[in-house]
């Protein structure tokens, strides 16, 4: 996606005022953090994301106005090294703030606490992208973790403005912190451009058989795990018997249930309507969406997992920036897809339930009538131009 000329000119012509964004994740693998950039960047701000080394391979997302910057490898390796290189990037961190940076947003705990450190008056914002609990039990496992999330926790007041993806999670964060307010929601949406002239044409060829072209397409991208019920997926799809319809997943490893799934699939010989992507670059993924004609997101919720409860899929964002009908799990935070007509949801992802979902997708999808629908959704609340209002309106009152 490219920002307009306008725009652009605009950006460069204008005093900017600086903000830094501190993230753990790289994010080619976070899409809110890179959304959040590109709509503060149309507002003016000069933005300077500070990261570490994806922990895949990937070609460079759409930055044109926006510093990404790596302090190096923060995957794979030691404890020594992991503290080594994380007071690397608190270093750089507290350089850059003292290059006229006007505000501080971090996603995580440890980068929330970077910010704490390296702050000098700056507001800062914690956009709590991950629900980081803290859990004696698992302090042997992951103490880097627990510690940054207990004093996270503990400093949650600290900030200027607190947010979460979803009004479950804002509601968790008050109640776990005893906090005196609401966090703010900004929930996980696409920057929407107003100039889209990219044209996916030729890759879709490249990972599609032509025959498959005309085909409808459901897609599914994202961790392919139990947790996510994809095996369920595949066995619901095997029911459906138009053969104009296609399931893609992408996400695919080289692991015991990636494995049965690929087993499955060869056993109801459906290779020819069901097809699997490994790990795919930035612009295969936008390609494939583009194609696409319905995108999955399903969760299973575990009673014992508050966590499972409260999903807030980055997914549900990228498939309707690319006008995708929706099919989910009846979730709080997928409930208003529902109710906006732009999503067939199951009450718990069983084969059958899923295979009844599949089928009231495609009967919608044949009618057309969804996408006025998707359109209204995205230009009225669910873009992250939209859902960044609160910050933004921080930022102006600096």
């Amino acid at each position: 996606m490219m920002v307009s000329k306008t725009v652009a000119l605009q950006s460069t012509t204008m005093a900017q005022k600086k903000v830094l964004f501190l993230s753990l994740v790289h994010p080619a693998f976070l899409p809110p953090v890179l959304a959040m950039a590109q709509v503060l960047r149309d507002e003016g701000y000069a933005i300077h994301i500070l990261t570490f080394d994806p922990h895949l391979a990937t070609e460079s997302s759409e930055t044109e106005g926006i510093v990404l910057e790596s302090v190096g490898k923060h995957h794979g390796i030691g404890l020594l090294q992991r503290l080594t290189i994380r007071r690397k990037y608190t270093a750089r961190a507290k350089q850059i703030v003292a290059e006229n940076t006007t505000a501080i947003i971090s996603f995580c705990a440890f980068s929330y606490l970077c910010g704490l450190k390296v702050r000098n008056q700056q507001p800062i914002v914690y956009h709590a992208l991950e629900m980081a609990d803290f859990i004696w039990k698992s302090l042997p496992r992951s103490p880097l973790s627990q510690i940054n999330n207990y004093l996270a926790l503990n400093r949650v007041d600290k900030a200027n403005l607190v947010s979460t993806p979803s009004a479950q999670r804002s509601a968790w964060l008050a109640g776990r912190c005893k906090l005196s307010f609401l966090p703010e929601t900004v929930q996980n949406t696409n920057y929407i451009s107003s100039v889209d002239t990219a044209n996916y044409a030729e890759t879709v060829k490249k990972l599609l058989p032509e025959q498959h072209l005309n085909k409808t397409a459901l897609l599914y991208m994202g961790s392919v795990n139990p947790l996510n019920c994809v095996a369920e997926l595949v066995e619901a799809f095997c029911q459906i018997k138009n053969e104009n319809t296609l399931l893609l997943i992408a996400g695919m490893k080289d692991n015991q249930y990636c494995n049965d799934i690929k087993q499955y699939t060869a056993s109801q010989e459906m290779n020819n309507r069901i097809l699997f992507y490994p790990y795919i670059t930035g612009l295969e993924k936008e390609a494939l969406q583009q194609h696409a004609s319905i995108g999955i997101s399903l969760t299973k919720e575990n009673k014992a997992d508050i966590e499972s409860k409260m999903t807030a899929p980055n997914k549900a964002g990228e498939y309707l920036a690319k006008n995708l009908y929706l099919i989910g799990t009846e979730t709080e935070y997928m409930k208003q897809f529902k109710f906006s007509g732009v999503a067939s949801l199951v009450s718990s992802p069983t084969t059958e339930n899923i295979t009844t979902a599949i089928n009231e997708s495609l009967s919608i999808v044949a009618s057309g009538s969804y996408k006025s629908k998707i359109a209204h959704m995205v230009n009225s609340t669910y873009s992250m131009q939209q859902q960044m209002k609160p910050i933004t309106h921080l930022l102006k009152q600096l």
